[in-house]
């Protein structure tokens, strides 16, 4: 054998090893692993992207299951009714014993016109259970619209508080934050409440606006009328719009409140006063 020839092939290897060059199979081993690599990360962004959709698709099919819910309540709500509303909201009917077949926490039925809220009022023995429970007790993320369980039923105390989820699908309490809007405001003054017992009480709209999930305007009794008539003033002047209505220790007002979308410790609130 060519001792020259093997000597030339040997000296050849090691040049090229000085130069960097690398042996094929070396060469091979990183395009191997990048290949892997490459796969594993498209393999995690489809379980992400499936992850999504399947959570997309839940979401999607309890708000649908949440608006069925709500619908057949008003129809049952409706009972013998004409089918077409009244003129007037004031004359409107609440079946209040076909809703109690349904949910016997339900005490009143709150209706303001052009938003979506619509909705049965139900109150627990406590604030948590109808954070996740529609108005027919059935687990669901939008929860119901309910009466602070510390609140009188018969919505006599000097300040009634009511709570409802702001939803993304614009159900429950997230029409709230139309009044964010002054023309809105001014032009949508009226809330209305249904008892069980015949009576409608009508509420003039004078404040709204952004405050903290423990701030005093979740205040329900007071400790003489001075102590609420400083309330009411507060509340009022730091309103984001409000009308110009006199307020006295004698009203009864309610306190509507839904969360504020990216703070979570924030509530947005509107305030109205009983008609006398």
């Amino acid at each position: 054998m060519d001792r020259n020839r093997l000597g030339g092939n040997e000296n050849g290897r090691a040049e090229r090893a000085e130069a960097g060059e690398k042996p094929q199979a070396a060469q091979a081993a990183p395009r191997k692993k990048g290949a892997v690599l490459s796969w594993v990360i498209i393999a995690a962004a489809a379980v992400v992207l499936v992850f999504a959709l399947v959570n997309i698709i839940g979401i999607k099919s309890e708000d649908m299951a949440n608006e069925q819910t709500y619908e057949h309540l008003k129809i049952v709500a409706q009972g013998t009714a004409e089918e077409t509303a009244p003129a007037d909201p004031r004359d409107r009917k609440i079946d209040f014993a076909a809703l109690a077949e349904v949910n016997e926490d339900i005490i009143a039925w709150l209706y303001i016109p052009n938003t979506k809220i619509d909705y049965p009022v139900v109150q627990g023995e406590d604030n948590d259970y109808y954070l996740t429970r529609g108005a027919s007790k059935e687990e669901n993320r939008a929860g119901a619209v309910f009466l602070d369980y510390r609140s009188s039923a018969d919505l006599s105390d000097p300040n009634t508080l009511i709570y409802g989820h702001r939803m993304n699908d614009g159900s429950m309490f997230a029409d709230l934050h139309q009044y964010e809007d002054e023309n809105f405001f001014r032009e949508n003054r009226n809330i209305y409440l249904y008892l069980p017992d015949g009576t409608v009480n009508v509420y003039d709209i004078f404040g709204a606006g952004v405050v903290g999930d423990s701030d005093e305007a979740y205040t329900i009794s007071f400790a003489d009328d001075e102590a609420f008539q400083d309330y009411l003033t507060k509340m009022k002047n730091r309103s984001a719009a409000s009308f110009d209505m006199e307020l006295s220790p004698q009203d009864r007002i309610i306190t509507l409140s839904t969360c504020v979308r990216g703070e979570d410790t924030s509530r947005y609130i509107v305030q109205a006063k009983l008609e006398q």
